[in-house]
Formats: C-alpha cells, structure tokens, sequence
C-alpha cells in the first residue's frame, strides 16, 4: 500500500513539475524584434530609434547607432522600460555631412542587457527637420535569412536604387551584390564584398542606365549572393540631387530561406 502510494505521489510531483514548465515556455518562446539593416539619410534629416516593451515584460536595452565600418554614432540611451512603455533616440543627419544632397548610410542598434529576463520591439523612422513629416519606417526583426530575397523595385532616371549589405556580428559578410532586369539578366556593376563583423558596404545603380526619357520607369531586381550567410540586406531608392529616400526595401525578414538566424 506504501509503495502504490508513494508511486502515485512520484507521478503527481512529476506532473506538476511538466506543468510548471509548460506555463513557462511560452514567455521563454518570445523573440525580440530588435535587428536592423542599413538605412540612409542626409542633411535635414533626423533618424529616430524607437523602442518598445511588449507587455506584460519589461524591456531592458542600450540604443545607439554605428557608421559603415561598425563605428558609433551620435549618443547612445540605456533604457529600463515595463511592459508597454517606449523610448526614443534620435540622430540628426546634420551632425552627419554638412553637404546638401550627400547621403550617410547608419545601422540602428539595440543591444539587449545581459543575464536580464527582456522583451523588446524596436523600428526606426527618417523624418524632415523642418516639418516633422516622417518618409520611412522600418520594423526591427528577430532574425534574418541566410541568404537575403528581394522582389522588383521600379526606378526613374531621377533615381539611384542602392543596395546595402552589413556583416551582423559576431559573422563576417563574404559575397556578391548585383541587379538583374525582368529578364534576369544583371544590370550594372556587380560588387564583391568581405566584411568584417559591423561593416557595411552598398552598390548602387541609377536609373539613367536603365531609361532614356522621364517618366521612364524599369524594374529591377536586387540580389545577393552570399553562401556563407551573415549579411544582413537593405535596399533603397533615392532622388538624385537631393538624396533623400522614395522606396526603403528591407528583405522579408524569413523570406524563402529554410534557415532563419537571429544575429
């Protein structure tokens, strides 16, 4: 009678501890959309991190931004926010160029704090100094595929399409960036890159190569070849002359590869 009954207290215990678990795992199962392509803008213009802690969890987090060869920009913000409260950092492209029309590519960053239970959701947004008026906003992302897929992108001849990869720490980026017709054939130059984890580097195509007359638009397809995986795509057009952004294209964060990393 002893023995039944400390077997089925035996199996109790066990049930309870599953249980226990199970109630835990969808907390533990969150991601943290936080991750960012490259994103450009110029002088009279303002690049605005914004943050979130997805209730009911807090958010614990340092905000800040880094040039193309992983190099910090601007002030940096540590945050410690509970469930449903937001903060926001911003950089103004006048600190950035003094030029007219030049642009600067920057990486948002969140970096999460360490050994701290966090639950996240970060985007980021350009808007004109002048009047507030936002142009672009971008999502963060829990991961990216391995290899980055775009769909078409229209370009005029007062356009440039710029296409940007940056290696996500702690990979390097090794691989090709080009841009086929809706052929499939490659348009323009193609550019090989080898970055160090947090540099970047773009390759642009304007318009003017693919139109001959205004109102002229061509449909381009931006393409990544990167093997090894850990470059982590952006792709952008541009007015030229003035430089600022028309269409900002960050790659379907899943896209159709079967390997999804979380940098």
């Amino acid at each position: 009678m002893t023995t039944k009954l400390q077997s089925k207290t035996f199996w109790i215990m066990n049930l309870l501890v599953v249980l226990m678990f199970a109630n835990l795992a969808p907390a533990q199962s969150l991601s943290n959309y936080t991750n960012f392509p490259m994103i450009g803008l110029v002088r009279g213009q303002t690049l605005q991190l914004n943050i979130v802690a997805i209730p009911p969890d807090p958010c614990f987090a340092t905000l800040g931004f880094q040039d193309v060869n992983g190099n910090p920009l601007g002030a940096t913000l540590t945050v410690t926010l509970q469930g449903g409260q937001s903060a926001s950092l911003a950089l103004n492209g006048n600190s950035l160029t003094n030029t007219p029309g030049q642009r600067v590519e920057v990486q948002p960053t969140v970096t999460l704090a360490a050994g701290v239970a966090s639950q996240c959701s970060a985007s980021t947004e350009i808007y004109d100094n002048l009047l507030g008026i936002s142009s672009v906003a971008v999502p963060g992302a829990a991961g990216y595929p391995t290899i980055p897929i775009f769909g078409m992108i229209g370009v005029t001849e007062l356009q440039t399409v710029r296409l940007n990869v940056v290696a996500y720490p702690p990979d390097p980026c090794v691989g090709e960036l080009s841009f086929a017709n809706a052929e499939g054939a490659q348009v323009g130059n193609t550019l090989n890159v080898q970055l160090a984890p947090g540099q970047a580097a773009s390759l642009d195509l304007p318009g003017t190569t693919l139109v001959t007359k205004l109102g002229q638009r061509a449909e381009v397809l931006p393409v990544v070849t990167a093997p090894n995986g850990g470059c982590v795509a952006s792709a952008e057009v541009w007015v030229i002359g003035l430089g600022t952004t028309s269409v900002y294209f960050p790659p379907d964060p899943c896209s159709a590869s079967t390997n999804c990393t979380v940098p």
